[in-house]
């Protein structure tokens, strides 16, 4: 697990505005188990392996809709186009219980005559991020009316298993001695990709016609279902232009002054080895996307990291001169084609990008080289303005930091691990209110891990996983993001769902009281406080074997916050005996 420091500027030092949010309300059919497209998936797979599918179905209009909204989901992740452009991404993250779909207008990217949906359908299989819960490979959309099902998955749509994807860079934790587990890279074979499967035109006869996954009436809270379908309650991730930044150095080639910041070919030669270091200045999530032509039989190779190395140990991070690079990476063999652009199926996070290039009997043109940046859309609302520049530029800095660690969920760290843990999330959900006013995040997160509880009746450490993780102060993080948001919202309605399970997580640290000492005694699970070198592994003395006062005192603050929080609701006497406890 991988803390960020955030400054506490942010949390002392701003006003925080208060904002409401308008979203486009779910569709009460849906939410009343009225599904009536069918899970698909493609047929002759092994539905839980890793596997890339694309997904075709052309619909004939006799006119230009003025709205034709769909709701769209997928396991474990989708890309869906409509006539070739790119609409959205997802599904947002959770886990079977909230398996989220998204809603959206696709009205303007239609035509009258024939109209071509498409969706680039992943399953990561046994390679899958430990962030990403999954059942098994599927995809669903369906159009909100009568008049709009005629878009409606079933056996109508046609199914393409991509070949050319094979998972790369799954060594990553033993390279970086570290715990890295964000899933595989892709090595893509440009020769067997479908290029232009997503464009209207694209001859599909060949694809096979879709399997069924689900009976409709399953796909939402029927029987024997694979997936609780609900609506998602955040925004759609963003995707902005970002330029790549300089060349630090490089070997082989010497690459026109400006490249990659600067729109430009770079030309390679045949039979040539060629190593270039891109510095982007500053640690970014975005999805690079690389386009080439010609360089058949050439292998491009992307490596990404947020610093460099020498010996294994980071040093300053500006530095290049003597250092190496290990990270995740990609691999891009070109098939010949021209105006080749390669994209991962996930974003990347990194500093310093590597290009390593063999090209073969043809000479290989880079095209372009830039990222999209992508994150959840936070906006700075809150300023911050001191006469001490360096306070200015911690506040950037922190800000940086927060929209790094902010996707689907709240990220520990956007490198290394991609997971929400309450220690971290407390804190983020705090900036995300004080300099973004923008609460829904945060609302995912409580209902997050709230859903992750075990049978004791603690949340798990981290939430959503597909590793079960309990670490009881935590739990005590995720009771006091409750008495946050009370504190800064007026939503009883919200909280309510969750007072229940915040009695159950106190009730559990009761159940450990040593009454004789008056501290809590033995524990079991993780005990984590925080990585120093006076608690091994994170864990403070007594938070196994009893008497640790770190956790005792959280304890008893956060029975006080439950003591206000309960009040607040009308439960005087549960209110006075957590007073008492504390």
């Amino acid at each position: 697990m991988k803390f960020h420091v955030y400054p506490l500027l942010i949390l002392l030092c701003c006003a925080f505005p208060f904002i409401g949010h308008s979203q486009l309300p779910p569709n009460p059919a849906l939410l009343q188990n009225h599904w009536t497209a069918t899970w698909i998936s493609c047929p002759g797979i092994a539905q839980r392996a890793y596997g890339i599918y694309h997904f075709r179905k052309t619909v004939a209009l006799a006119a230009k809709p003025s709205k034709f909204i769909v709701h769209l989901s997928a396991d474990n992740r989708y890309r869906f186009f409509v006539n070739g452009q790119a609409i959205c991404s997802g599904p947002a993250r959770g886990d079977l219980y909230n398996w989220n779909y998204e809603t959206v207008d696709i009205a303007s990217y239609l035509q009258a005559g024939n109209n071509t949906l498409a969706a680039l359908v992943w399953n990561m299989g046994e390679h899958a991020p430990v962030a990403q819960v999954s059942n098994q490979t599927g995809w669903l959309l369906q159009g909100d009316t009568e008049t709009e099902k005629i878009v409606n998955t079933d056996k109508s749509w046609k199914v393409y298993h991509d070949t050319a994807y094979t998972p790369c860079s799954l060594d990553n934790g033993a390279r970086m001695r570290s715990y890295m587990v964000i899933g595989p890279g892709d090595h893509v074979k440009g020769t067997v990709f479908p290029w232009g499967w997503e464009q209207p035109g694209f001859d599909d006869s060949g694809w096979s016609a879709a399997s069924g996954v689900t009976h409709p009436a399953s796909a939402g809270y029927g029987t024997d279902n694979l997936w609780t379908l609900v609506p998602r309650s955040i925004p759609l991730m963003e995707e902005v232009p970002e330029r790549m930044g300089t060349v630090r150095r490089s070997s082989g080639i010497t690459p026109v002054a400006g490249w990659p910041n600067k729109p430009g070919a770079l030309e390679i030669p045949a039979h040539q080895t060629v190593s270039i270091l891109v510095d982007q200045a500053y640690n970014t999530s975005a999805y690079p996307q690389l386009t080439v032509s010609g360089g058949k039989a050439s292998t491009i190779k992307m490596t990404y990291a947020e610093a460099l190395f020498r010996n294994h140990q980071k040093a300053n991070r500006n530095q290049v001169e003597g250092m190496e690079i290990i990270g995740n990476y990609d691999i891009f063999e070109p098939d010949g084609g021209n105006r080749r652009t390669f994209r991962p199926l996930w974003f990347r996070t990194y500093r310093y990008l590597q290009l390593d290039i063999t090209t073969g009997n043809e000479p290989l043109r880079i095209d372009d080289l830039h990222g999209m940046r992508t994150g959840y859309p936070f906006e700075e609302k809150a300023s911050f303005s001191c006469n001490d520049t360096t306070l200015t530029d911690i506040w950037k800095t922190g800000w940086r930091t927060a929209r790094l660690c902010a996707g689907e969920t709240y990220f520990d760290c956007p490198y290394y691990e991609q997971l929400q843990y309450e220690g971290d999330t407390r804190i983020q959900s705090l900036i995300s209110l004080y300099v973004a006013g923008d609460d829904r995040l945060m609302r995912k997160a409580i209902h997050d891990f709230y859903c992750s509880r075990v049978p004791e009746g603690l949340t798990q450490g981290r939430y959503p996983s597909n590793r079960m993780q309990v670490i009881p102060p935590f739990s005590l993080f995720w009771v006091s993001m409750l008495h946050d948001y009370w504190m800064h919202r007026k939503d009883d309605v919200f909280l309510q769902q969750y007072l229940m399970a915040a009695q159950g997580v106190l009730d559990w640290y009761e159940r450990h009281i040593d009454s004789s000492r008056m501290m809590l005694g033995p524990m079991h699970w993780w005990g984590f406080t925080d990585w120093n070198t006076a608690f091994p592994g994170g864990v403070p003395d007594g938070a196994t074997d009893g008497h640790s006062a770190v956790i005792t005192l959280q304890y008893a603050c956060t029975l006080h916050q439950a003591a206000a929080l309960f009040a607040g609701f009308g439960k005087p006497a549960l209110a006075q005996h957590y007073k008492e406890v504390a």
